[in-house]
Formats: C-alpha cells, structure tokens, sequence
C-alpha cells in the first residue's frame, strides 16, 4: 500500500507529469500502465487503478486529447480479453489435464475472447468515424494496428486446433500478402495497409 501511495504522490504531485482523461487524471509514462485517478461520484475523493496502456507510447502518443477518453475506454473493455497466442501445446495440456472437455472449454474460451474484442474493435471505429464515415490518419493506424493484432490471434487459434485435431499444417507465415481484411458495421479494417 506504501509503494502505491508513494507512486501516486510522485505521479501527481509538483514535479509529476499527468493529463486529463475526460474526469480521469492519468500519470504519462512511455510504458504499458499509467496511474489512474477517477472522482468519486457521491464523496470528495479519487479511486486509483491502473490503465493498461500509456499516453506516450508508440501505440497511443498520436491519438489527440479529446479522442482519449473514446481510447481510454477500448483500452478497459479489451484488457483482459487476451490470454496469449494458443498453441498446439497448450491443447494437449488441457487434455492431459481433463481430457476432451478440458481443451473444447479452452478452445471455447478463446473464440469467445476473440469475439468480444472484435465486438470492442467494433465500437472504436463507430465511436471514431466522422459523420461522413473518414477517420483521422491516427485513427486508421491504431486501428489497423488493433485488427491485425486481433487476426495474428486468431490465425494462432486455428492453427493450434487444427494441428491438435489433425496434424501440422505446415509452417505459419509470418507475413501476410492480399487483401485481407475485417468487416465491421461501419466498414473495413485492411490487414495489410493502414485503410480503413
């Protein structure tokens, strides 16, 4: 509790360097994690966390002040809807550990995280699209950046449950030509190019 109070002190204190979030204040770091400090609604006070991604990363320095708070809440809704990229190793651990069942939950599980960050993914681009349906060059690069993390996941699930149920199938590429994209309700996010 010490070390969270002495973090908040010096994030927020005179020589910390912090931003508004709509209501939120977060500490700027170049890392993945910023302190967060959100009013309370019926009191005079703040609840501290963490966000799960900061203002001066590569990833998120480009997005402008006002759009933080769209970002801001992506960041929350996708944070844990990732458990790493499945392999073939981890479907035969399921299924020593408790047989069939065990690795269609585990495959079940991760459709569904997929699913949901799609869904999430979604949204952002709603939440980010102009009225005439353009996005700012930022937003495009975040969210190709978003769908292709999205597809290496499920490029991963596939390959694990097909190499499980059947075999290798060969090497998995680690670039992608054409043009692959995702549908979304208000459009496409090209896999390969920064277009939406």
């Amino acid at each position: 509790m010490g070390e969270i109070k002495l973090s908040i002190a010096e994030g927020f204190g005179p020589d910390g360097t912090w931003c508004e979030v709509g209501d939120d204040l977060h500490t700027i770091s170049i890392g993945d994690a910023e302190i967060r400090l959100h009013p309370l609604a019926d009191t005079v006070g703040w609840h501290a966390d963490y966000f799960n991604a900061g203002w001066h990363s590569s990833k998120y320095e480009s997005v402008p002040p006002e759009y933080r708070p769209i970002v801001a809440a992506y960041v929350d809704r996708v944070a844990d809807l990732f458990d790493g990229l499945l392999q073939e190793a981890d479907l035969r651990e399921a299924a020593a550990e408790g047989g069939p069942r065990a690795v269609d939950a585990l495959v079940r599980r991760q459709v569904h995280l997929a699913d949901q960050r799609h869904e999430a993914l979604d949204a952002l681009l709603r939440s980010l699209n102009a009225s005439d349906g353009a996005l700012p060059a930022w937003a495009r690069t975040l969210l190709h950046d978003e769908a292709e993390h999205l597809n290496m996941t499920r490029e991963w699930l596939g390959s694990a449950a097909v190499a499980y149920h059947h075999g290798s199938a060969g090497h998995r590429p680690t670039t992608i030509f054409g043009g692959i994209c995702f549908e979304f309700s208000t459009g496409t996010v090209d896999l390969v190019s920064a277009s939406v």
